[in-house]
Formats: C-alpha cells, sequence, structure tokens
C-alpha cells in the first residue's frame, strides 16, 4: 500500500474481473476461431432459466450443437466451456456470472452446478416416481405408450433404474388393468 495513494485511487475500477474464467483444460493451439455464426447458432437455442424449461434437454442440445465443431488443439470440454455462456439468456446468463469463479475452470464442474441449480432433487424424485407410475392410457396402442415412457425416461438425470426394471414398470403400465402378479411367487 502506497501512503500518498488517494481515495479515489483505492475505490477506481481496475477491469480485473473483465476476462472471462479459463478453461482447467490447457489450450494447445496458438490461435483458433469460433466463428460468429457457430456462436450465433448456439444462441438460438438459450436456456433463460425460467419457468418449465429443462436443463438436460438445454445440455442434451448443446452437446449436439459441440459435437458438430472441432478444434485441432482445443479440448471438447473446453470448447464446451467457452460456448456455454452464449446459450443462456436471463436468469440463468447471472447466475453464470455468479457462479463461473467457483467451477475452478472445469466444464464438468460448472456442468453439475447448472443441473444442481435448474433440476432441484425434488424434481429427481417426482420424476422417479412418475416413471415408476407411468400408465397405459386407454385407447393408446404399444408403440404410442412407449414412446411417451422414453421420453419421461431422458427428460432428467440418470435415475439408476435398470433396464430391467424400467421394462417391468412400462409392462405393468400396459397390464395395469390386471391384478394377477407378473411373475409366479416361488
Amino acid at each position: 500500500m502506497n501512503a500518498n495513494m488517494s481515495i479515489y485511487q483505492f475505490h477506481r475500477p481496475t477491469g480485473t474481473h473483465l476476462e472471462p474464467q479459463q478453461s482447467s483444460k490447457p489450450i494447445m493451439t496458438s490461435s483458433f476461431e469460433i466463428r460468429p455464426k457457430y456462436i450465433e447458432f448456439v444462441q438460438k437455442q438459450p436456456f433463460s432459466g425460467e419457468g418449465e424449461e429443462n436443463p438436460y434437454t438445454h445440455l442434451r442440445e448443446f452437446y449436439q450443437v459441440c459435437d458438430l465443431l472441432c478444434i485441432e488443439g482445443m479440448s471438447d470440454e473446453t470448447l464446451k466451456w467457452k460456448l456455454f455462456p452464449f446459450s443462456l439468456t436471463g436468469k440463468a446468463r447471472h447466475w453464470y456470472k455468479l457462479n463461473i469463479g467457483s467451477a475452478h475452470g472445469d466444464w464438468k464442474e460448472l456442468y453439475n452446478s447448472f443441473l444442481f441449480k435448474y433440476f432441484l432433487i425434488s424434481k429427481v424424485a417426482d420424476l422417479r416416481i412418475e416413471i415408476l407410475s407411468f400408465r397405459q392410457l386407454e385407447e393408446e396402442s404399444l408403440s404410442e405408450s412407449w414412446d411417451p415412457f422414453i421420453d419421461l425416461t431422458l427428460t432428467g438425470p440418470n435415475l439408476s433404474i435398470l433396464e430391467e426394471v424400467l421394462l417391468i414398470h412400462f409392462l405393468r403400465a400396459l397390464v395395469g388393468k390386471i391384478s394377477k402378479p407378473l411373475m409366479r411367487p416361488l
């Protein structure tokens, strides 16, 4: 600290927070370009953090877009790190600005923090219940029931429900009106 500094000098903006947080994965090329058209493409599928938006759906679509681009010397995680803020608007963009520093440049940490914020644990429990209590509608065919069932399983995190268990619950949805057990007792 310099004793000759004025109060103004202590309080003036320094611009230290203007540089975006760097990815923890180093970029192994001396130069790269993410073309503006590509950024515009990412911005066309924004996530605002409001209403009934699903962060899993947003990230699934974001990953599909990122898979279209490969920059030599840059990891996929760094590419996602650099493009992700362009996919956010509104409250989600504000959340990003407040939380980017706590991710320490790690894409997976940012990814998990984003999901934790926008897909509450209560939604996970509700999703599990909805999947396990799924029922076929009265006039639905097998294929008409299967599509919404699979869509439901893809709307959130991996619930660690074995495929066999999912199939049993789907079968139960189809024979929900039958009171007999699905398996004979041993």
